[in-house]
């Protein structure tokens, strides 16, 4: 009995070399917007023709640091003017093409500051909800694929420097 496995095509990387002759891998690179609201809940978007919901997201352009181009699909994407970029939340791997080497996904926590939704660029006509992470199980999260658990991290980071940036009041220490 033949016991080999069939491997997956993998796509060939192109690569470039440093100037002292070592090869590196070139990755294509995709940010992805975890935007969270004073309520903490999750904005996620439908675009037209698709059942499923995901996060603001795109690819990055050349020249851009990962915060402009987060900000730069916020803003194409939502129209939102009035976000904080808080920092990365995680980064993973994902195979968007079998043509393509994977992408590396950026995954940016964004918080809300307000500001009116305006669906732009190529989430024009696209649905937009606030979520709370009580309803999420019941979505179709398509980017990312099923990685709700991104979603849950987001609100808990952005609760926790909401927090960190406004300390309770120490109490008050009586001295006889």
């Amino acid at each position: 009995m033949d016991r080999t496995r069939k491997r997956k095509p993998v796509p060939k990387h192109p690569q470039i070399k440093t100037a002292s002759g070592r090869s590196l891998a070139c990755y294509p690179a995709a940010v992805l917007a975890f935007i969270v609201d004073s309520y903490d809940r999750c904005l996620l978007l439908r675009k037209p023709g698709q059942h499923g919901w995901e996060v603001v997201s795109g690819a990055l352009e050349p020249g851009e640091t990962v915060t402009e181009g987060v900000l730069r699909e916020v803003l194409e994407e939502a129209g939102l003017q009035v976000v904080h970029s808080l920092g990365v939340l995680d980064t993973f791997t994902f195979v968007f093409d079998a043509n393509q080497p994977p992408l590396i996904s950026i995954c940016c926590l964004i918080r809300y500051r307000g500001g009116e939704i305006r669906p732009g660029g190529d989430a024009k006509d696209a649905e937009f909800k606030w979520w709370d992470l009580r309803e999420i199980d019941d979505i179709d999260l398509i980017v990312p694929k099923g990685r709700w658990d991104l979603l849950t991290r987001a609100v808990d980071m952005s609760h926790f420097l909401r927090d960190a940036a406004e300390p309770e009041e120490e109490p008050r220490r009586e001295f006889f």
